[in-house]
C-alpha cells in the first residue's frame, strides 16, 4: 500500500469516527463540507475546477450543494474507494493525491485537538520529503525572498529550495518532511517548523499560494 492509499484509508477511518459535525483545520469547514470536497475533487472535476477559476465558482456551489445533501458514511466510502476508473488520477493515486490526503488527514486529526505529529515510517517520510520538494516550487513561485526547506527527519540534512533565486536575502524553514509540508499549504497554526530569521517583515516577504 502506498503512503497515499495509507493515508487516504486512515483518513476515511478518522472521518466515520469523528461524524459529520467535527471541527477541521479548514476555516468555516467541519468533517461533511470536507468530505464533499474531497469527493467533488475526485468525482466532478467539472465542478472542482471553480477552486481555481472564478467563473466556475457558482457551478461548484451548486455541485457541493448536491453532495451535501447525500449521507455523511456514503460520502466518506466514495472518498475511500478513491478516484472512479475513469479519472486518470486514479493511476497516478500514490503521486497525485499523496499530498491532499496527508493535508486534509491532519486537517481533522490537529483540527481535533489531535496536536502531536505522528511518528511515521521512513518510506512515508522520504515519500512526503518528495511531495515537499514538488510543492514548494509551485506555492512559493512569487515570493520575493529566497527559501530554503530543510528536513529533520533525514539522516542526513537535506534541503530544497524555491522562491526568488535572485534575492541576497533568505528565510531557511526547518521541519520534519511533513511539518514542511503542513507549512507549505499554510497550517501555520500547527505546523512544528522554525523559520529563521522568523521577523514579521522577512517572513511576509514569502509569497504562499495556499489553497
Amino acid at each position: 500500500m502506498s503512503t497515499s492509499q495509507s493515508e487516504r484509508e486512515a483518513l476515511a477511518n478518522l472521518l466515520q469516527q469523528s461524524g459529520p459535525d467535527a471541527p477541521t483545520l479548514c476555516e468555516g469547514w467541519t468533517t461533511r463540507d470536507l468530505a464533499v470536497h474531497l469527493v467533488i475533487r475526485e468525482y466532478r472535476p467539472d465542478a472542482a475546477a471553480g477552486l481555481f477559476f472564478k467563473g466556475l465558482a457558482n457551478r461548484l456551489d451548486s455541485v457541493s450543494h448536491d453532495y451535501e445533501s447525500k449521507p455523511f458514511g456514503e460520502l466518506v466510502e466514495m472518498y475511500r474507494s478513491g478516484p472512479p476508473a475513469w479519472n486518470p488520477m486514479r493511476l497516478a493515486d500514490k503521486y497525485a493525491n499523496l499530498a491532499e490526503n496527508f493535508i486534509h488527514h491532519e486537517d481533522v486529526r490537529r483540527g481535533g485537538g489531535e496536536g502531536a505529529p505522528r511518528d511515521l515510517p521512513q518510506s512515508a517520510r522520504d515519500d512526503l520529503w518528495n511531495a515537499v520538494k514538488v510543492m514548494a516550487k509551485f506555492f512559493l513561485r512569487s515570493s520575493t525572498i529566497h527559501v530554503v526547506l530543510e528536513r529533520t527527519d533525514a539522516a542526513t540534512p537535506t534541503v530544497a529550495r524555491a522562491g526568488a533565486d535572485s534575492s541576497f536575502d533568505e528565510v531557511r524553514v526547518k521541519g520534519a518532511s511533513g511539518e514542511l509540508l503542513l507549512w507549505l499549504y499554510g497550517r501555520d497554526s500547527v505546523a512544528e517548523v522554525t523559520l529563521t530569521p522568523e521577523d514579521p517583515a522577512t517572513v511576509n516577504r514569502i509569497g504562499r499560494h495556499v489553497f
